[in-house]
């Protein structure tokens, strides 16, 4: 009750603005008009958090929302496929997330190079594309030891080019993917750095094309990129410094994101009622639980994506020197260019 208290003044805010979202798509839609409830609450947080000043009030509960919220909402997602469903996803895109990985820490590590880019920044960046946006950013600049501004500078390159990719890649995934929204999913998945802007994406996409198929495929692969993290962090720590002792696993104990095990507990969830649940009034019942829950979830990350809006300065976006910008640009594209060709 206490938090509840506390936090009434950004529940209020984060609340009506899911709502009027809501309302809004299911007005558009009604018109014809196919815009996503997912993207008008990016766009509403966007212009709130960056027309208003913040507010201290709100701040905690935007980052329960972006936090837990999402966290529950993607774990929840685990319900709407079955662990047979979980593997062909995450068989499709599997090979591709290890190329990527490894075209976009050749061309980072170089560009670095070229433009005298710190290694510090560089592995920022790097981890930041490759792996779960700011999440491994900040995991990597606890062990590196980078300063605020470079982590800053990571943290920036991922949120602009994963805002924009939030915004274009669901119709660009549905250009060349139409027929096959698993194909889609995964695109969106490999393509798009952070959780939360592949959770929005997907969302998108679900909405505007009536495919909730792309929705878990697009999840379970961003969830098996997130996985990557138990290697690279150490990767990253022995090409940082051999020499020195760092605490390796304490940092992929903090930041390894513990919902993708959440996720994986619902789907096993999912199979087990689907395999055992034989009886026809049970079956409705289970049904209906099975789509309440996914209501929660969608509804988690409506609020997740409220609160990712509200916390993106775009001022601060403004600010990102041109050369970080150009290595970002590179490989964000790079890591697109890459995806589409290998599911086409």
């Amino acid at each position: 009750m206490n938090f509840v208290k506390e936090n009434f003044f950004g529940f209020l805010l984060v609340s009506s603005l899911v709502l009027f979202s809501v309302i809004l798509n299911k007005y558009l839609s009604n018109n014809n008009i196919l815009i996503s409830a997912a993207f008008i609450c990016i766009l509403l947080g966007l212009l709130v958090g960056n027309l208003f000043p913040s507010n201290i009030k709100i701040e905690t509960f935007i980052n329960f929302s972006l936090k837990k919220l999402l966290r529950i909402g993607i774990a929840l997602l685990g319900l709407s496929l079955s662990l047979t469903e979980l593997y062909n996803y995450g068989s499709i895109s599997l090979f591709l997330i290890v190329i990527n990985i490894i075209i976009a820490f050749v061309i980072i590590k170089y560009l670095c190079q070229f433009f005298k880019v710190s290694n510090n920044l560089g592995y920022l960046i790097i981890m930041g594309t490759c792996i779960c946006g700011v999440t491994a950013v900040i995991a990597t600049s606890s062990i590196i030891k980078s300063d605020k501004n470079e982590t800053s500078y990571a943290v920036g390159i991922v949120t602009l080019f994963g805002m924009i990719a939030v915004f274009t890649y669901p119709y660009l995934a549905n250009y060349y993917f139409d027929l096959t929204p698993d194909l889609a999913g995964a695109f969106l998945g490999t393509a798009i750095h952070d959780t939360a802007q592949v959770s929005a994406a997907g969302v998108i996409y679900s909405e505007i094309y009536n495919s909730p198929e792309a929705l878990n495929s697009a999840m379970t692969t961003k969830l098996l990129r997130n996985s990557f993290l138990i290697i690279l962090i150490p990767l990253i720590a022995y090409l940082y410094n051999k020499d020195n002792d760092m605490n390796v696993k304490k940092s992929v104990k903090d930041f390894f994101p513990l919902f993708v095990f959440g996720f994986i507990f619902f789907s096993f969830l999912r199979t087990i009622g689907d395999g055992l649940i034989t009886d026809t009034s049970l079956i409705n019942h289970w049904k209906n639980s099975l789509i309440f829950a996914k209501e929660i979830s969608i509804y988690c990350i409506l609020f997740a994506m409220v609160a990712l809006g509200l916390q993106t300065n775009l001022k601060n976006m403004v600010k990102l020197g041109v050369k970080p910008l150009l290595i970002g640009l590179a490989a964000s594209t790079s890591v697109g260019i890459v995806s589409v060709v290998y599911l086409i």
